[in-house]
């Protein structure tokens, strides 16, 4: 009996450049992640005490919330909708002073004057000569001195009319059995998440600062006919490689005639394994092993793990054969179908 499996803690996040695919986050310390999706339905009702005919599902939703512990600066630039800049800017800047006949020497350079908060509640304007101020009647006094200053620093614009960025992203988070072993890799990838603009920064006395990153997929066309237009794609990597179970198989076509006049000729094998319920056929065609087996099977040779038969130089005919192909799943054991092998003039 298989192990159950649980996807357990939280996820990591990269987020990347929707258009040049760059990394532009890596967050590893994460609090919470979550993958939501909804639908918002509209009942069909009508009849005699007005029973429910029909349920229309529509606008389907795909959210993300990310909560990390760390204090991430390109958190806030994707809400705000920008790009974390570094240059020379105005900052306030204060110093814890204790004068000396009035006068004190700042820590950095003030533009413009300097304000000054003496212990008995009296506020002081200062002009300062270089970064030297004079405070009147400040004596021998500690002092609080407030002043704007250039530094160069990193700094993020929050515009009043710029929307929150779009970024690729992927969710990574562990599956592991009821032992404890990872048994897969659980990615979310959502190519077009448009970030809410959504942003709280909490200060606490008793705490560190949290910051979440919240947005919702945006339609991503398709690159084929057959699939629609999606959010996201959910894979499960698994951490050993080991094959998928699968409870048959089903090799095709059922039958493989050559001609003689076009010998020799090449034709492929497909294996599929069935899976059963809501999962889909999977090609494990290189997984399986093939032999050519019959009474008068001289003119066909298969490849043992490809599925290529060749009908060779040798071929009449009178040949027939089969080709037999197995594969091997843990739980079920071997698993076998055959392919008819014939000739024509």
């Amino acid at each position: 009996m298989a192990n159950n499996e649980f996807l357990v803690s939280v996820a990591n996040a990269v987020l990347r450049d929707p258009n040049t695919g760059n990394a532009i986050m890596f967050g590893k310390t994460n609090i919470t992640s979550a993958f939501t999706m909804s639908m918002t339905a509209t009942e069909v009702r009508g009849g005699i005490n007005n029973p429910l005919l029909y349920v229309y599902f529509h606008d389907k939703k795909l959210e993300i919330k990310i909560e990390q512990a760390v204090f991430n600066k390109t958190v806030l630039a994707l809400n705000a909708g920008t790009t974390v800049l570094n240059s020379v800017v105005n900052v306030t800047q204060t110093d814890c002073l204790v004068l000396s006949s009035g006068s004190a020497t700042l820590s950095s350079v003030p533009v413009g004057n300097v304000t000054v908060f003496l212990p008995d509640g009296t506020i002081q304007t200062v002009v300062p000569t270089g970064s030297t101020i004079t405070v009147s009647g400040g004596g021998a006094q500690k002092v609080d001195a407030v002043y704007i200053t250039a530094e160069t620093a990193d700094q993020v614009t929050v515009e009043t009319t710029t929307p929150p960025s779009v970024v690729d992203c992927t969710l990574i988070a562990e599956v592991r059995d009821n032992t404890g072993i990872i048994t897969n890799y659980l990615q979310v990838q959502i190519p077009r998440l448009q970030v809410t603009g959504n942003y709280t920064m909490s200060f606490a006395a008793n705490g560190v600062s949290q910051q979440a990153l919240e947005g919702n997929a945006l339609e991503v066309a398709s690159t084929d006919c057959a699939s629609g237009a999606y959010y996201a794609k959910v894979t499960w990597i698994p951490v050993s490689g080991a094959a998928i179970a699968v409870s048959s198989i089903a090799a095709i076509p059922g039958s493989l005639a050559f001609s003689v006049a076009a010998a020799p000729a090449t034709k492929s094998i497909t294996v599929l394994g069935i899976r059963g319920g809501t999962y889909a056929n999977a090609n494990i065609t290189t997984s399986c092993s093939f032999v050519v087996s019959g009474s008068v099977a001289l003119g066909f040779t298969v490849g043992a793990n490809t599925g290529v038969v060749t009908g060779g130089s040798l071929l009449t005919a009178s040949h027939v054969g089969e080709v037999r192909v197995t594969y091997y799943d843990a739980t079920n054991g071997s698993l076998v179908d055959t392919i008819q092998l014939s000739a024509t003039a």
